[in-house]
């Protein structure tokens, strides 16, 4: 089994997470787009 990562995103203002735009398990890129603020 990979190793699983888990990492803490903090913003400096309030918001609601819109959509998320990645799947469990899915191999993500620098830059890609992970969710919207809704």
């Amino acid at each position: 089994e990979a190793m699983k990562m888990e990492n803490e995103i903090s913003s400096p203002a309030d918001g609601v997470i819109g959509n998320i735009l990645v799947n469990p398990g899915q191999t993500i890129n620098t830059g890609d787009t992970l969710f919207t603020i809704g």
